[in-house]
């Protein structure tokens, strides 16, 4: 692990310089708000230095530089992930190295390190192909599919991480290195570990999606307990065909919102049905929405049939920068209980901002061809909370939403992507067995020898 040093010389910057094509940035720079902006505006990057890298060889000198110089090295494309300032750290910035490449026929994709979910649906949705994106157009591909990747139509076709053929990584020495399933160990540790190693392309499957029944329909919060109620009935019933998510939002009163939205508390139902055999998916659609439509007083409803292109619409997650503290957790049981501890930590107004149930199940709980270490195989539900966050505020921002989460759940189980900060080094451990946990730390011992790699989720 690096020093917490808070200057980088001009001196030192020229030596990164001349080793790399791209843009080494410091804090007196113009540019530097910029190359340091993340969507988590409560994080808040402050390095020393920012290397706004040009290809996957400038990320290697620039890791090897930041060892040379004993400084930690944070790896940025989007900064959805992002949870530390990152003091002492060389931070990479990846975002211009957004290269995708599509082989159609053989239904794979390669992208770069900066790669985000648009990118991809660019590139794959004039061949009737789709990569398994999640609820935000703008989220990098690798930080989200090596944390395991739920996306809205994952029922359907599982983990995004179980699509992986093969992945470059920098070793020890920051040298790049192909890794597949014949590298057993460090394959499975990769997929579903998050940011263990410097992950510089990554190639995976797609799948084949012309078109889903899919959107969601918005009921006012005053009925969100029969509604959370008539779900539970509802999803029992559905079959791996159908994704679904419902959450508890209190909108805020911005003018990008429609009058009927704008500052209400809402249920937010969210549905993707994928059929290719259907020969109505308008009809089959409306039919399996049908049940659960009149458990309370719908204020919008934005189903339809769309094409690949609508899958970043279904959850209208926001796609402005944010100040947000999360956690998540996994939910066995959504029965009178849960139910009653959901609605009653968001309705009264002061407590977090969001509280979301993924249905799991199907597709997720199929084991890979290559075993991973994604978890949440066995869950029946994803819960996440959401609230607002200033790094003034962050502390008790975070202990809200852990303590949402830890009562509803009672459980230190969860998923990579939705974990949110580790509390302290080696905490995120918890959501694996002791077995599991220990092969993951060897892994990080074997990729990160010196710690140098920050990811706000320390295995160690």
């Amino acid at each position: 692990m690096g020093t917490t040093a808070a200057r980088v010389t001009e001196v030192q910057r020229g030596r990164l310089q001349r080793r790399v094509t791209g843009t080494v940035v410091l804090p007196r720079d113009g540019g530097y708000a910029d190359a340091t902006q993340t969507w988590d505006l409560a994080a808040g990057s402050r390095p020393p230095a920012v290397l706004m890298a040009a290809s996957a060889a400038d990320i290697a000198a620039g890791a090897r530089w930041a060892a040379e110089n004993d400084l930690d090295i944070a790896m940025v494309n989007t900064g959805h992930g992002a949870m530390d300032d990152n003091t002492g750290a060389l931070v990479i910035n990846t975002s211009r190295v957004n290269t995708v490449t599509v082989d159609p026929p053989a239904r794979r994709a390669i992208a770069g390190p900066g790669t985000c979910w648009a990118n991809v649906a660019a590139a794959t949705v004039p061949h009737g192909l789709a990569g398994l994106a999640g609820a935000s157009p703008g989220v990098g591909v690798i930080g989200y599919t090596l944390g395991g990747g739920l996306s809205p139509i994952g029922r359907t076709f599982g983990f995004a991480s179980d699509r992986v053929r093969r992945m470059t990584v920098l070793d020890a020495d920051y040298r790049p290195v192909q890794v597949d399933a014949r590298d057993g160990e460090l394959f499975w540790t990769l997929r579903g570990g998050g940011g263990l190693g410097i992950v510089t392309e990554l190639e995976f499957g797609l799948v084949e999606l012309s078109t889903l029944f899919g959107g969601g329909v918005y009921f006012d919060g005053a009925d969100a307990e029969p509604v959370l109620q008539a779900y539970a009935q509802w999803v029992a019933g559905l079959d791996e065909r159908t994704s679904t998510s419902l959450a508890l939002i209190h909108l805020p009163a911005i003018p990008q919102l429609p009058d009927m939205l704008r500052g209400r508390f809402v249920a937010h139902l969210r549905i993707a049905h994928v059929d290719p055999r259907s020969a109505d998916l308008e009809a089959d659609g409306r039919r399996i929405l049908a049940p659960i439509l009149a458990s309370g007083a719908m204020i919008n409803d934005y189903t339809a049939v769309m094409g690949a292109d609508g899958l970043p619409g279904i959850h209208r997650d926001p796609v402005a920068p944010q100040s947000v503290a999360y956690r998540g957790g996994f939910l066995d049981t959504l029965d009178a209980t849960a139910i009653s501890q959901i609605v009653g930590c968001i309705a009264a107004g002061d407590g977090p901002r969001m509280v979301e149930l993924r249905h799991l199940g199907g597709a997720y709980a199929h084991t890979a061809a290559a075993p991973s270490c994604v978890t949440g195989r066995d869950a029946n539900f994803n819960l996440y909370t959401t609230t607002g966050a200033t790094r003034e505020n962050a502390a008790q921002a975070h202990a809200l939403v852990d303590g949402v989460v830890r009562q509803i759940t009672g459980a230190d189980r969860g998923q990579f992507n939705f974990y949110g900060p580790a509390p302290e080094p080696g905490s995120i451990l918890k959501l694996w067995d002791f077995a599991d946990a220990d092969r993951l730390v060897l892994a990080s011992k074997t990729l990160d020898p010196d710690r140098r790699i920050r990811t706000g989720r320390p295995l160690r």
